[in-house]
């Protein structure tokens, strides 16, 4: 508690001396039909947007300048950026049937300020909104486990299957929890040949793969993996949960999952519009 409550006074300390410099913060549209790509003068650290109906995706395993902003109908918001170098960039969001623009480069002179090394963007599981500014808490992993354990002993609402040479890849159920998707996987083994897993990746794409001009890939990390095997063994059949942030997919844009195999060359890759 005394944690949380620190957290809490440095955010709002943030905020104070943000307010001391104020600026009128510039309007960013976006919608669910296409990606708006904001390209941020360096990595982005940390992205929060404000409301559900808004998502910010960028790359959390390898820091990227890019992010994708995409929104459905509803009330507008805000969205706050934190990149590597400390600085702050702060917009009102709102939803629009149409974009002017669908790429926009950031300057270093929109930043509201540096963060001075503060841990008030510090996400802590004990705090979960004010007013204005919705932080994503981090869920333990007994709450994670627990939720996954239930996912599994649903019944199958999705038959989602990719088949190769007696491997399938398949998803048999997607459920939405505040900002996390829970996705039930299974590996089913009838090719004969024990199958070690190397990974599992997920991502939203778009465009062809053959194509690279034209293709985009955004990677989604888990948060947490339940019961995933290191090997699925002949005439096995296995079922795991992947934990993964919120997302929204744009009019031509579709998950890929890839399956590949550890030591060999078989592979498996479907995408899907879920």
């Amino acid at each position: 508690m005394k944690t949380a409550i620190t957290v809490i006074i440095s955010l709002l300390t943030f905020a104070t001396s943000i307010g001391q410099n104020a600026r009128k913060l510039d309007t960013i549209y976006a919608n669910e039909k296409m990606n708006l790509a904001l390209f941020f003068p360096t990595n982005i650290r940390q992205g929060i947007v404000g409301a559900k109906n808004f998502v910010f995706t960028y790359n959390r395993e390898h820091a990227q300048p890019l992010g994708l902003l995409k929104a459905t109908k509803g009330n507008q918001s805000n969205l706050l950026v934190v990149t590597t170098d400390g600085k702050v960039y702060s917009y009102i969001i709102k939803y629009a049937d149409s974009l002017k623009e669908v790429n926009r480069f950031i300057s270093y002179s929109e930043s509201i300020g540096h963060e001075h090394k503060r841990k008030a963007l510090v996400i802590h599981d004990t705090i979960k909104r004010d007013s204005s500014l919705v932080i994503h808490k981090q869920y333990s992993k007994a709450f994670l486990e627990k939720s996954s354990v239930a996912i599994l002993k649903l019944p199958e609402r999705k038959n989602y299957i990719k088949r190769k040479k007696g491997m399938s890849l398949a998803i048999r159920n997607m459920v939405y929890y505040e900002d996390l998707v829970f996705i039930q996987f299974e590996i089913k083994n009838e090719s004969g040949i024990d199958f070690d897993i190397d990974y599992l990746k997920v991502a939203m794409v778009i465009g062809n793969g053959k194509r690279r001009a034209s293709y985009q890939s955004v990677p989604l990390k888990p948060q947490y993996v339940h019961k995933m095997p290191i090997k699925t063994r002949h005439a096995e059949t296995s079922r795991f949960v992947y934990v993964l942030p919120k997302f929204t997919l744009g009019h031509n844009e579709k998950l890929e999952f890839r399956l590949k195999e550890l030591k060999g060359n078989r592979e498996l890759t479907m995408r899907r519009r879920l």
